[in-house]
């Protein structure tokens, strides 16, 4: 899953590149969804269930994917893989503050590092203070889409104790990237260049991935658990994006991203503790 995890922004940032990122994200979660369909065809979600995914789709697959591909388009690949670990500290608070599971003290102190670090990366900090005119705007998307995805993944694995794994994942990627399509089309603004469709199908299975690892982990070891795990993809990110899209990484995003590994680091030790 973390493998995964850093290649998202690259292939992100590439798609980007040529396609409107509301489009590229809405038909690529779609696509993620569309790949289940085959897996019980006749399983409908009802009653609570159906609301539940509702609400996971709108959080997971609508509104953070929007963020997450036009704020990565604003920013860099390097930027949008570091910022990413802030949906550590956001699904460890929401864990802990509204589904009660279970949470030391000291890791919302650690957080506080996680939370230090992504103010420093989102600001771009300059040798002479704080540009507010190079990625900012995006790198504020990004941590926006990470506060959606951490409430997907509270609720997520509130329905994996409810539903089969490739349901959930199969009626995600259907009605959150159906919600956008339907709004692109609405307005006329469903357009993609062919040259793209390519990365979309890519990243489509890629994310179908992503979801059946994810709701698997979340249903074995707990939300927080998972992202912790996860968030390795923030070392692959910036390394995948240094090959393949030759961005440069610089101190102040090598100092940012310590601070926020620094704070995940701790929180895991913590989660291992007795």
């Amino acid at each position: 899953m973390a493998l995964l995890g850093g290649t998202v922004p690259v292939v992100t940032k590439l798609l980007v590149s040529n396609a409107s990122p509301i489009a590229a994200s809405g038909l690529a979660v779609f696509l993620s969804g569309a790949i289940l369909i085959p897996y019980k065809p006749k399983e409908v979600p009802r009653g609570g269930n159906a609301r539940l995914i509702l609400a996971i789709s709108l959080a997971g697959a609508t509104i953070a994917p929007i963020l997450y591909f036009t704020g990565v388009h604003e920013s860099s690949a390097v930027n949008a893989s570091l910022l990413g670990n802030s949906e550590v500290l956001f699904t460890a608070l929401i864990a802990f503050g509204i589904f009660h599971e279970s949470l030391r003290r000291r890791q919302l102190a650690e957080g506080l590092l996680i939370a230090v670090g992504v103010i420093v990366v989102s600001a771009n900090l300059q040798a002479g203070g704080v540009s507010l005119t190079q990625g900012v705007a995006g790198n504020i998307l990004v941590v926006g889409a990470s506060i959606f995805w951490s409430v997907d993944n509270n609720l997520t694995r509130v329905a994996s104790h409810r539903m089969g794994i490739p349901v959930i994942g199969k009626f995600k990627g259907l009605l959150g990237g159906g919600v956008t399509m339907l709004l692109l089309i609405a307005t006329s603004s469903l357009v993609v260049p062919l040259t793209s469709i390519p990365l979309i199908v890519v990243l489509g299975a890629i994310f179908t991935s992503m979801t059946l690892l994810s709701i698997g982990a979340f249903r074995l070891i707990g939300a927080v658990r998972a992202i912790l795990v996860f968030s390795i993809s923030s070392i692959l990110g910036p390394l995948f994006a240094f090959m393949f899209l030759g961005e440069s990484i610089s101190a102040i995003q090598v100092f940012g991203g310590a601070l926020i590994l620094s704070g995940v680091y701790l929180i895991q030790r913590s989660e291992a503790a007795p």
